[in-house]
């Protein structure tokens, strides 16, 4: 078996200081160099090895932005000590050291798709022309054409397309995450933790769309005047090394929607703390869009008991909450216990204000798919494994009406468990009595009038009897009335005391009426 290629160690050592070579020296057996081989990749974005595990591979696409978010954070920081103790002279220096750097990287990062003079929210709020390269997302000023913003694709995770709700017009509002949950700290032009903007479905005036797929000779599209939108959108994020989520009615349709609603249906108006918003419903999780910081539920990380609990004291409004594993992430945001309240592992965050009437559609959302919660979420898929389509809600993947995942609907209930139980249990009991009352119909029976009596001695006798036996049979399982909430609760010394006085109301007037008689 030949010796491992390790191109990134190879790379390194080709400009490592000679000075230093002993420390590459020191690499002599194949299993060290291919170990720092792989971190090296690991550290600077490069693919999975292909002899690692599929658990592997899945782990390494999930946790290699955030190691990579954390150097450049480490090396910013130290390049803010130098720069602090650089003097005036050398700050002109680094600075011009840093524009070609800068000029470096442009360079080597081919344009791709450019959307002109975009409304934008993060990480600036401004119009600016927006540009997907082959590395990078970069928002510049249309009219100097400096760079105001410049994200690496690899630090985002999660894209998604929805319809903006609460505009007089037809809008688009695109959301891109480097994370499921807000990252901690100040965001920055540079690390921004999402990338918000939109447009409007129905251009307002004519614009041109710039596709480079000829660097030499880019080509451009007219966009009319009247002329719908999305398609330019869709193209725009197909550039993406992930997969899009669209908002679908098709998945979830909120009760408070219209006929013309149209895909806005797949949202409902809430308020986290006092901050008004749109949970959006996908068929692989639930989006806190629109207003920052936005933050992704997946299915798979909803807790299996109680992921999504609905609360209400009126019905007229009710508060959803979600539930998630606490992960190291999610403990940092939860930092400042204004947002979520930790449980042990778990964290909830409650969205206030919600129409009372969207209770039903939640919990038919959630009933769908209650088998998916606590499974974990991997993550989003790339172009290599989804291909260029990009993946949109408009067809669910999840509780489908197909052989398999039987139909979409659920028409069990909470409460069923409890029914099947007592129904097992009853015939049972059922048989067991049946049994006894042919066992004493059985015996050997006297004349009429004995029978008579023997009856209503058996009455008197085994009243107290069959009392007890009454007593025990009443289980919550087998009496709805004995179940939580369906009767006020009363101690046992009230419940004997009110059957004492009844008692005692009752041989009272028989022993009046005994009297009565003998006089």
């Amino acid at each position: 078996m030949g010796d491992r290629v390790t191109p990134y160690l190879d790379a390194l050592s080709q400009h490592f200081p000679a000075e230093c070579s002993s420390i590459i020296n020191s690499l002599s057996s194949e299993q060290a160099r291919s170990t720092v081989d792989t971190l090296l990749a690991f550290a600077s974005g490069g693919d999975c090895p292909t002899d690692m595990s599929a658990l592997g591979q899945l782990g390494w696409a999930r946790d290699q932005p955030a190691a990579i978010r954390a150097i450049q954070d480490l090396a910013a920081q130290k390049g803010t000590k130098r720069g602090r103790a650089a003097s005036t002279d050398e700050e002109g220096v680094v600075s011009n050291s840093k524009r070609q750097k800068t000029t470096d990287v442009l360079e080597d990062d081919r344009p791709i798709y450019t959307l002109p003079s975009i409304s934008t929210t993060s990480p600036v709020r401004k119009k600016v022309d927006i540009t997907i390269h082959e590395k990078t997302i970069r928002f510049s000023n249309p009219s100097s054409r400096a760079v105001e913003a410049s994200i690496p694709l690899y630090s985002i995770s999660r894209a998604f397309l929805v319809p903006t709700r609460g505009k007089a017009k037809q809008h688009w509002t695109v959301v891109m995450l480097s994370s499921d949950v807000p990252e901690k700290g100040k965001a920055t032009t540079s690390n921004p933790h999402q990338i918000i903007f939109g447009l409007d479905a129905i251009s307002a005036s004519k614009f041109d769309v710039t596709s480079y797929s000829d660097p030499s000779t880019p080509s451009t599209s007219t966009v009319a005047k009247g002329e719908e939108t999305l398609f330019v959108l869709r193209e725009f994020l197909t550039h993406l090394p992930i997969s899009l989520l669209e908002a679908s009615a098709t998945v979830f349709r909120s009760a408070c929607a219209t006929p013309k609603s149209g895909h806005c249906a797949a949202g409902i108006d809430a308020y986290f703390a006092a901050k008004p918003g749109t949970l959006w419903f996908f068929d692989s999780g639930i989006l806190w869009g629109e207003s920052k910081p936005c933050e992704f539920w997946a299915v798979g990380d909803l807790i299996p008991k109680d992921g999504i609990r609905l609360i209400s004291a009126t019905g007229r409004t009710c508060s959803v909450i979600l539930g998630r594993k606490a992960s190291s992430s999610t403990e940092d945001h939860n930092g400042g216990g204004d947002k979520e309240d930790a449980e042990g592992d778990i964290i909830e965050t409650e969205f206030s204000m919600v129409d009372g009437r969207e209770q039903d559609p939640i919990n038919a959302w959630a009933r769908q798919r209650k088998h998916l919660f606590g499974k974990g979420s991997a993550p989003p898929p790339s172009k290599a494994t989804s291909g260029k389509k990009a993946m949109t809600e408009e067809e669910p993947s999840v509780g489908g009406n197909t052989a398999t995942n039987g139909p979409a609907w659920d028409d069990s209930d909470s409460d069923d468990d409890d029914y099947e139980i007592a129904s097992s249990e009853d015939i049972d009991n059922s048989s067991s009595s049946d049994s006894e009352a042919s066992d004493v119909g059985s015996g050997s029976q006297p004349d009429d009038g004995s029978e008579e009596e023997d009856n209503h001695g058996s009455d008197v006798n085994g009243g107290e009897e069959s009392g007890e036996e009454s007593e025990e049979e009443l289980q919550e399982a087998h009496h709805p009335l004995l179940r939580p909430g369906a009767m006020p609760k009363m101690s046992k010394a009230t419940i004997n005391a009110v059957v004492d006085m009844v008692n005692e109301d009752l041989m009272g007037g028989s022993e009046e009426e005994d009297e009565l008689d003998d006089s």
